[in-house]
């Protein structure tokens, strides 16, 4: 299963066992996608999965609660009242529990291993300044060094608004992939570029150097973009 779907809880067949198995087939392609380090957009889906089955588990109870209850008796060890719930579950809300129960927890344990898996990236990246940073940094170039290669990879980046996890985010556009030589050298790239874009005319610009060779769409790229953002110390 290559995606789950916003409503697979109410889509098909609502049976425990059924939705059992597709949690298991998603989270089984999911830690495919982080065994071999592709993280995105994995974890971000796994997380509006987490928060969308917390959130409905919490207004389920939210709901119970608000119900009036029964005196039932009281407990002589700890001399408190016991009340009973008005409202019991039906068939629906049991099958409901049931698979909330088996989700959450699974789903919880494999973002744990994807935030892992990011913060191991991270730790293996390192982002330099090419020449003098200008006081502004919200925009400018990201340039991706691929050693192996000897290719740079070239996004132009915009410090964006709030995206659909209500957190800033850094918007690129790929520009451009340059091998480098004696002559092509990382500054001499980004003289180029001020050159052919004079509208920016001092950019900050970034080199990112990575350790080992990430897949660079699925997880370099948005590693580094929210590495940048904590970097802009921005809310």
């Amino acid at each position: 299963m290559a995606k789950l779907h916003n409503d697979w809880l109410t889509e098909g067949i609502f049976d425990f066992e059924y939705k059992k198995y597709i949690v298991l087939d998603y989270l089984q392609h999911i830690n495919g996608e982080f065994t071999s380090n592709r993280l995105y957009p994995y974890l971000q889906e796994l997380k509006l999965h987490l928060d969308a089955c917390q959130n409905l588990q919490a207004n389920k109870n939210a709901i119970r609660s608000s119900f009036p209850k029964t005196l039932k008796g009281i407990d002589i060890s700890s001399a408190k009242l016991v009340y009973e719930d008005t409202l019991h579950d039906d068939l629906y809300l049991s099958e409901l529990n049931y698979i909330l129960d088996f989700a959450i927890p699974r789903f919880s344990k494999t973002m744990e291993e994807g935030v892992d898996r990011f913060s191991e990236v991270g730790e293996n990246i390192k982002i330099s300044p090419v020449g003098i940073v200008p006081l502004r940094t919200e925009e400018g170039y990201l340039f991706f060094l691929n050693s192996y290669e000897r290719i740079v990879t070239i996004f132009r980046y915009q410090l964006a608004l709030y995206n659909e996890m209500r957190e800033r985010y850094l918007k690129t556009v790929l520009i451009d992939s340059v091998r480098t030589s004696i002559g092509t050298t990382i500054e001499q790239i980004k003289i180029d570029l001020t050159r052919k874009f004079q509208a920016w005319p001092n950019p900050a610009t970034y080199v990112v150097e990575s350790k080992y060779d990430y897949p660079l769409q699925e997880t370099l790229l948005p590693v580094v973009q929210r590495l940048m953002v904590r970097q802009m110390n921005v809310a």
